[in-house]
């Protein structure tokens, strides 16, 4: 017993991190790059110079140059066609959320039918870079609605917004739709049919695990179902800590110490066993989940094409980079939280209601402050991360609560 603390810190150091792939990013990201969502509108010459900046690159310069085009030339055609290149250029920048802002006003201002069709078509396809392709599946079905005429291209960009949500069923639908839909698009027909007969061909040979089984394997032994769904290393850290939970609980009870034996029970090792079956359960759907995106990717590479070249903004949270305290204290501080992110947390199935979570508070608070003051700060985050905290918080697209107190 005496180095048994030791020998778990030393094993738990072989758990291996989650890799997590965007498969609405890669499919926006290729998406984009094809012809189809090229500038319908007439062309301008007032937008020369603008045209000229895009070209070379330079889109944020290019982006302020056909704002000012599209300022002066409001209620002619030369707004259309500044708009849309406008809205190119900050899904270039990865700026999505502004470039739907402005695409949702062409697609009802734009003076061309078919401007406003392109502009709404892009917007609803947009929508999957920001992770929210169920958004853009109902777009595309208004725009079906609206446009009949474009029904082909219409079934086609549905399809693959509800491929990459895994709704294989209604995807082989919509694409079966642009293969019988008469007159034939000679563009999006041969690739929908392409589609449609590998997914009837090979859709059922892409390997699953079963959710059910590798639940039954965590509660009979922690850390096979981990195992059984490819990560080794996470079974090993749920083994030892389960066990170490368990030693110690059966410890106090066969001491007679029966609360102390109940405490750790209720507290500690029922809540990582259960955690622990549950954490199981999500690396298999993360496990088919993976899968299924490595064949979508096949699809994307085959019948999309095109080259990731949009980089979407995202929220670094560990800040090291801001760094301004770097001391013994806030260094072991650090090292421990990520030991705790890394080999503690990942055997838990409890899920912080804050963004960023407690423990990257933590983090960034003990990185950009000196460790007295983090020290507050942490110990505040903690008690105000309660079961009330939700009437007092507001929430992000994600649900998250937003907390910005504190904040630098």
């Amino acid at each position: 017993m005496k180095y048994f603390i030791e020998y778990i810190i030393i094993f738990l150091f072989v758990g291996l991190a989650i890799g997590e792939n965007n498969i609405c990013l890669e499919f926006f990201t290729h998406s984009v790059e094809l012809p189809a969502f090229s500038n319908p509108a007439t062309y301008s010459p007032d937008a020369a110079f603008a045209d000229f900046l895009f070209d070379k690159g330079l889109y944020s310069d290019a982006e302020n140059e056909y704002e000012r085009v599209a300022q002066l030339d409001q209620m002619t055609s030369a707004y259309d066609y500044a708009a849309y290149q406008r809205g190119i250029c900050l899904i270039k920048m990865g700026k999505i959320k502004q470039a739907i802002d402005i695409l949702d006003r062409l697609g009802y201002n734009a003076f061309d039918k078919d401007v406003s069709y392109r502009a709404r078509l892009l917007r609803a396809i947009a929508e999957s870079a920001l992770d929210m392709p169920r958004r853009g599946e109902f777009l595309l079905s208004d725009i079906l609605r609206d446009m009949p005429e474009y029904s082909s291209e219409i079934y086609f960009w549905r399809g693959w917004l509800r491929l990459i949500q895994y709704d294989i069923d209604d995807a082989t639908d919509d694409f079966d739709k642009v293969c019988n839909d008469n007159p034939r698009n000679t563009f999006y027909f041969p690739r929908a049919y392409g589609i449609k007969r590998w997914l009837d061909i090979n859709i059922d040979d892409i390997p699953q695990h079963s959710e059910y089984l590798v639940r039954w394997l965590s509660g009979l032994l922690p850390g096979a179902g981990q195992t059984y769904a490819g990560k080794p290393g996470r079974g090993i850290n749920s083994f030892l800590l389960n066990g170490s939970m368990g030693y110690l609980t059966i410890k106090e009870l066969l001491a007679k110490n029966y609360l102390q034996g109940a405490t750790i029970f209720t507290t500690l090792w029922n809540r990582y066993y259960f955690g622990g079956m549950i954490q199981a359960a999500n690396m298999v759907n993360d496990f088919n989940k993976a899968q299924i995106d490595t064949a979508i990717l096949t699809l994307i590479d085959t019948y999309i094409g095109g080259s990731t070249i949009v980089t979407v903004n995202k929220i670094d949270t560990s800040l090291v980079h801001d760094r301004k305290y770097f001391n013994g204290f806030s260094v072991c501080a650090e090292w421990t939280l990520l030991f705790y992110q890394n080999y503690i947390t990942t055997q838990d199935a409890q899920e912080c209601q804050f963004h960023p979570g407690c423990s990257d508070f933590s983090r960034i608070s003990y990185a950009t402050r000196n460790p007295f003051l983090a020290t507050l700060m942490t110990s505040d985050r903690l008690q105000r991360c309660n079961p009330f905290a939700q009437k007092y918080y507001p929430e992000d697209s994600e649900h998250y609560l937003v907390d910005k107190l504190w904040q630098p």
